[in-house]
């Protein structure tokens, strides 16, 4: 980054933590435009600072330094946005939301002022986005002179408004999209840590955040204010385990302290009765994997494939919060390849795993039978460790194998839970350990089957 300073007051461009800041929105706006655009690196920071920052001031008019007038404006257009500020609640202190925020927010700003200056009829119009374009460039300032500035000032005003409120107005919606994914990935909530904060891959979470399908399944999720509560942890008494009450018992190990000041001919009668003062400890049981079997046949397609996706990310963001491995496998009449989130995953590989559940269409035949089997060999066969419940999902009216299911349960040491969507199979009512059924499809539906 250059040494020129931005327009924000109590920041340090020199610093190489704000350098690095100015860099990597450089280098995420390079993969998402497919090409190296010169950017003025101070105004990557200062629009990056703009919603990281609890309370950004510019610096005044004065004190702004020849050729920022154009970088001042963006700026301060930004800062005093209503919809900024009104998201700022989730942009302050996270760094994923801001870059977010500042890559889009830039990458729409430059392409709609590169589409005015290709196509608008008017050529003011189009001399005036390329002197904003100019504007943002490393080593540019605008054209000079007064007449062109007098003749050029109203519509460069037009156009910058145009250009800033369409490129605010996406930026806003695509972070939405991040917040919401990080929030069901566990990213930010209490208690979780900050793992998965998708900075390093901004760029890939942006073009995620931006399918339509994705998009439609966290806008989804979002409106589930419980869904970030929902956990299942058995517990289990144990002397070495945390305190959360207190009984009588003759174990020392557990004693309470002030005991020990009794009297000893009191202290022996208490012991040999039983009656001593005892601490209770417990400690949280490990929970196994989580398997989700997911039916993708053609009758699926729709608003089913869709809620059972969403489904599968509820359980994904269980399993994180749960400290559990995740295993995910679609089938229709074969079983697809079998999807792995390990408990301690990186945000590549929970993007990955995010974005195949976004490509994936309703279409084939339907096997449950099959697929029960495949799942009950992944145990068998070590490719999964530690499973003892399968998660199905599925709207089919499919003969069901009893005895062959039944047996390859037995051998996998493990129970299946059955989710009927919009439907009943009789026979897959048998074989199940326990047997849902979801009608609606809605918000009830889905906290029922997280919850199971």
């Amino acid at each position: 980054m250059s040494e020129e300073e931005g327009v924000l007051r109590g920041i340090d461009y020199k610093d190489p933590l704000v350098k690095y800041r100015g860099e990597r929105i450089s280098y995420t706006l390079k993969k998402l435009l497919g090409r190296d655009v010169q950017l003025n690196e101070t105004f990557l920071v200062d629009t990056y600072y703009v919603h990281y920052l609890p309370l950004p001031i510019t610096k005044g008019k004065s004190e702004i330094q020849k050729g920022q007038e154009i970088t001042y404006s963006l700026v301060d257009a930004t800062l005093s946005s209503d919809v900024v500020l009104k998201n700022r609640e989730y942009s302050i202190v996270n760094s994923a939301v801001s870059l977010a925020l500042t890559v889009s927010y830039v990458q729409n700003l430059i392409e709609e002022l590169e589409r005015i200056k290709k196509t608008s009829q008017s050529m003011e119009e189009r001399e005036a986005a390329e002197e904003i374009l100019n504007g943002l460039m490393k080593g540019s300032s605008p054209k000079e002179g007064k007449e062109q500035k007098n003749v050029n000032q109203q519509s460069m005003e037009k156009v910058m408004r145009q250009a800033h409120e369409k490129a605010i107005s996406k930026a806003i919606e695509d972070a939405n999209s991040v917040r919401n994914m990080q929030k069901i990935v566990g990213g930010n909530g209490a208690g979780t840590g900050s793992v998965l904060t998708f900075e390093g891959e901004v760029h890939e979470v942006l073009r995620l955040a931006r399918n339509t399908e994705v998009k439609k399944i966290l806008e989804f999720l979002s409106g589930i204010p419980k869904l970030g509560s929902i956990t299942k942890r058995r517990t289990t008494r144990f002397s070495k385990g945390e305190l959360y009450g207190y009984e009588e018992g003759s174990d020392i190990e557990r004693i309470v302290y002030s005991e020990l000041a009794l009297p000893d001919i009191l202290f022996y009668l208490k012991l040999a009765e039983g009656q001593l003062l005892l601490y209770q400890k417990q400690i949280k049981e490990t929970l196994g994997p989580i398997y989700l079997l997911l039916d993708k046949s053609g009758s699926m397609d729709g608003e089913k494939i869709l809620w059972a996706k969403a489904v599968a990310l509820a359980l994904y963001s269980r399993a994180r919060r749960e400290n559990r491995d995740f295993y995910l496998r679609f089938f229709d009449n074969i079983p697809y390849p079998l999807i792995k989130v390990q408990k301690n995953a990186k945000s590549k590989d929970v993007i990955k795993m995010i974005e195949y559940i976004g490509k994936i269409r309703g279409g084939g035949g339907t096997d449950i039978s099959r697929s029960i089997i495949s799942a009950c060999e992944d145990i068998k066969e070590g490719h999964v460790k530690g499973v003892s419940e399968i998660i199905l999902l599925t709207d089919g009216e499919d003969k069901i194998a009893e005895t062959t299911v039944r047996r390859s349960l037995k051998e996998a040491n493990s129970q299946l839970i059955s989710v009927m969507i919009r439907g009943d199979n009789a026979d897959l009512r048998r074989v199940s350990d326990e047997y849902l059924v979801a009608y609606k499809l809605d918000h009830e539906d889905l906290l029922k089957v997280v919850e199971s």
